[in-house]
């Protein structure tokens, strides 16, 4: 519950500074400004408890370094504000735990959220601030234990929060960028009652970009 008030809170401030800088007045010089973006993306970091009750393993136990990519679209308001939206695909490979073998998680994040601009004047640089809000399908997650197999997770949609920075060199249409991003992600569905049921996971993604502006 404490944490979900931090991220109400946090994304309530985030928009609210981002409306006030779209004001009219705010840099209309940059409205219209359209841009693609392909990404690839490493998740080095991945925290939580995968499982309930002594022994349960938590989601870095499970779970090797998530790998993956996608696309986003973003428009730039003003000088101050971008609006975004994308989508990704990633994988966490599934590792052993006490001799329980868990199978790969697949994550398909589908977000849209925004970039606050912090230094509107450093061309060919843009550093900002970004938040994305949405929703990932987590896919089922399977284990296997000697000749034993079961589902220790159903495929799932659940909530999805992240917050970071990023920054991006600009020549001509084009850019390469560089986000980091601390991202939140609600319970995967339990299969096996107690034993299955399992926190939220935070995973820290490290992405890099390549873009074109229009």
């Amino acid at each position: 519950m404490i944490q979900k008030s931090i991220i109400r809170r946090g994304v309530l401030c985030f928009f609210l500074i981002s409306l006030l800088a779209a004001a009219p007045g705010a840099g209309a010089a940059e409205e219209g400004k359209a841009s693609v973006r392909l990404w690839g993306e490493i998740s080095p970091f991945i925290s939580g408890e995968a499982g309930s009750g002594v022994g349960a393993p938590a989601y870095d136990d499970a779970f090797d370094t998530g790998i993956g990519g996608g696309g986003e679209f973003a428009w730039r308001f003003c000088r101050w504000f971008s609006g975004l939206a994308g989508i990704g695909y990633e994988v966490f490979g599934g590792d052993t735990y006490q001799g329980i073998s868990f199978d790969d998680l697949e994550v398909v994040p589908v977000y849209a959220g925004g970039k606050f601009h912090l230094l509107p004047g450093a061309a060919p640089w843009d550093v900002y601030l970004r938040l994305d809000l949405g929703a990932a399908y987590l896919s089922s997650v399977d284990i296997s234990y000697r000749h034993l197999k079961g589902t220790y997770w159903d495929s799932s949609w659940v909530f999805l929060f992240g917050a970071g920075a990023g920054a991006e060199y600009r020549w001509g249409p084009w850019g390469i960028s560089f986000d980091v991003k601390a991202r939140y992600l609600d319970s995967p569905e339990s299969k096996l009652g107690r034993p299955s049921e399992a926190d939220g996971l935070w995973t820290v993604p490290v992405s890099v970009g390549l873009n074109y502006h229009f």
